[in-house]
């Protein structure tokens, strides 16, 4: 089956438990990334390791193109002109970074030339800006499904600068995409505010885990921000099963409500997990049920009958 993995944004642990809870139920799982691989968490470099590794075009674990990874593409060209400015004697510029961290990454394991990060490059160069993929669900019906960072514009040709830019920059708040798709997307973290608010009572959200709108499915828990949240959101690094959706996420609720967030700050994973018995994680685990998570999200059984479920 086809699963589809939001933005790990550097958190490698909640990966690595995320891809064992998959392909231990399902060891022939095609596995898609919405992309932003990079920034922001614990252990990008890791990361960015065993996405290079295993990451290819068409084989079991694929991926499109964030805005992260296109943010860096933009960098290198400033980059290298930099770099060439040095060799032939043009006033010292400041060295150009990265909008966030990747430059520091690369400068703190000595990787700051253009031959070094030239295969970073063109990995994330190689990305594509969005797949469809026909499946044929559990419920014996061929359905579409678009996968991309952002959004899908439907209207604009799917080559086109401004559907490229639709793809990794576009945030709705609302889906309605005008398409027989459904859209799988990341990018917009389901806790930022005027995401959640505004869906709460519309859609029954559940921050900090898979959200739905009308066509569309956002699977971005902001997994890198739980540090931040851990009193009230779970973060999750979310997954979703295309034949099925099902929501497939690295830990129990209780589990990820009981991780040592104050560790991850000084630079440890989120991935600490106290026994599920934990009194504080249950009672917000219970409190946070009891209010995200006590319907079905009406978008989500309308996918579902567009998906042949009965």
């Amino acid at each position: 089956m086809h699963y589809v993995i939001g933005d790990v944004h550097g958190c490698y642990d909640e990966l690595m438990q995320l891809l064992s809870r998959i392909e231990d139920a399902d060891s022939d799982a095609t596995i898609l990334f919405t992309g932003d691989l990079i920034d922001r968490g614990p252990k990008v470099l890791d990361v960015l390791a065993w996405a290079m590794e295993h990451i290819t075009s068409d084989g079991k674990y694929q991926t499109v193109r964030g805005n992260h990874e296109q943010l860096v593409i933009d960098w290198s060209v400033d980059f290298q002109r930099w770099w060439d400015g040095r060799t032939t004697g043009a006033p010292c510029l400041p060295m150009p970074r990265t909008q966030y961290d990747f430059w520091r990454q690369m400068s703190d394991t000595g990787q700051l030339t253009p031959d070094q990060i030239a295969p970073y490059i063109r990995f994330f160069q190689s990305m594509p800006f969005s797949r469809r993929l026909l499946i044929h669900t559990a419920y014996g019906k061929e359905t579409a499904f678009r996968i991309v960072h952002a959004w899908y514009d439907a209207r604009e040709p799917e080559d086109s600068s401004r559907q490229h830019f639709c793809n990794i920059w576009e945030r709705n708040y609302y889906g309605r995409a005008k398409t027989d798709e459904i859209i799988v997307h990341g990018h917009t973290p389901t806790i930022v505010r005027d995401y959640y608010i505004r869906g709460q009572f519309l859609f029954q959200d559940a921050p900090g885990m898979v959200c739905y709108r009308p066509g569309a499915v956002n699977i971005d828990g902001g997994c890198c921000f739980f540090p931040y949240y851990y009193n009230c959101y779970p973060c999750m690094l979310c997954a979703i099963c295309l034949e099925t959706l099902e929501e497939i996420y690295p830990c129990p609720l209780s589990s990820r409500f009981a991780g040592d967030a104050s560790r991850e700050e000084s630079g440890v994973s989120v991935c600490l997990y106290a026994e599920d018995g934990d009194f504080d994680a249950v009672r917000r685990t219970e409190e946070y049920q009891k209010k995200y998570r006590k319907k079905t999200p009406l978008p989500r059984l309308k996918m579902l009958k567009t998906m042949g479920k009965a």
